[in-house]
């Protein structure tokens, strides 16, 4: 009789103990696989932490076998993790009750299946690089082409602008592929990271809002909340707070003491060649409409000072520019969601913003039209 009772209860905590550790419950998932030839015996998982700063939060560290085998179940929330063996990042978007499997011959030939989501991320990713290479990166090598001939500057200034305006274009694809193939997966997180605001708000709101009702009380829920009131915040309409950084003497120079009708705020850098090559027309537009009420506000994301100061005079950027030298790890990055230079906000006298991102011609059109505006009021 005690013989019968301890065995019931063995089957009992047995029983427990399997459904605590299976994937299949609700409130949790599982990693496992098996990749040959691995040169290390653990793995590292992390999960997303600031996915704009690209900052992750260690997890766990998984054994990994002799034979390339691993397994782990974790009581996590969904979220974006990332499963590191030595060199290599396998970029994770993972639901509760999904048993991811990894596997492959080698660490660069690994294939995941069990997660959707993941599925989706990967899918994403492939198409974000098809569209930059199209749209972006042939530019790019054009120019190369370009620079090997007698080539007239004009030509390189040409293909400069049509670069950022293809890269318009490469985001807004990115926003039209979430809308037509994602819907609110976990991976959708991942692609926060290149939203923008404008013309693209209204459906983001839309989709953040689904979001959360699908997925409350996550705390990625509440980040991509985040975002969405940074991006009303950085959109036509909204308004530039104070900015307040050092200039190349460390002298603290504010954005709200350039006093002035309109105001460029422009994001550059020295690395960034469409940067450069935009401050030949900034100091057309600065000449041309100085003297009228125009100013611009000049940030660099640089990181070394004297490629900064290079650049400052080689450019002839003579108006107030200033740079913390921490790149894109700089507040002002943060606070105004700046991940991809050039990038600027042209604002009125009292910090509300007129247009973003607006480069070259259109630049110019813009400012003609506002000065006649305000000319013949």
């Amino acid at each position: 009789m005690n013989y019968r009772k301890h065995y019931i209860l063995y089957i009992s905590i047995t029983f427990l103990l399997f459904n605590s550790c299976s994937p299949k419950k609700q409130n949790s998932f599982s990693i496992s696989g098996k990749i040959k030839g691995l040169e290390t015996n653990f793995a590292i998982l992390s999960k997303a932490d600031n996915i704009q700063k690209k900052t992750t939060t260690f997890v766990d560290s998984l054994k990994v076998n002799s034979l390339g085998e691993f397994n782990s179940v974790y009581i996590l929330e969904p979220n974006i993790y990332y499963l590191t063996f030595g060199n290599k990042t396998i970029p994770l978007a993972i639901d509760l009750g999904q048993h991811l499997v990894i596997s492959g011959n080698s660490i660069e030939d690994v294939k995941v299946s069990g997660s959707k989501d993941t599925q989706l991320l990967n899918n994403y990713e492939k198409f974000r690089i098809e569209s930059l290479d199209r749209l972006v990166k042939s530019v790019r090598r054009s120019v190369t082409t370009l620079k090997k001939t007698n080539y007239d500057q004009s030509e390189i200034a040409d293909l400069r602008e049509l670069e950022v305006e293809n890269y318009k274009k490469h985001i807004n694809e990115l926003t039209s592929y979430v809308k037509d193939s994602m819907g609110s997966s976990i991976a959708v997180y991942f692609t926060s990271t290149r939203w923008s605001g404008n013309k693209n708000l209204p459906y983001l709101k839309e989709l953040v809002q689904s979001f959360k009702q699908n997925y409350e009380g996550l705390e990625i829920s509440e980040k991509l909340n985040k975002k969405i009131e940074l991006l009303e915040k950085t959109s036509v309409g909204g308004f530039i707070s104070n900015i307040e950084m050092p200039n190349a003497e460390n002298k603290l120079i504010s954005l709200n003491k350039i006093k002035a009708n309109y105001i460029l705020v422009d994001f550059w850098a020295s690395w960034c060649p469409p940067c450069r090559t935009e401050s030949v027309l900034l100091n057309e537009v600065y000449e041309d409409f100085g003297a009228k009420g125009f100013k611009i506000y000049g940030i660099s994301f640089d990181t070394k000072k004297d490629r900064w100061l290079k650049a400052l005079e080689k450019d002839k950027r003579i108006w107030p520019e200033v740079s913390t030298l921490k790149g894109f790890n700089s507040q002002v990055s943060t606070t105004y969601g700046i991940n991809a230079l050039p990038s600027n906000f042209l604002i009125d006298s009292t910090g509300k913003i007129l247009e973003v991102n607006i480069h070259g011609e259109k630049l110019k059109e813009k400012l003609k039209s506002l000065f006649e505006s305000s000319s013949s009021i």
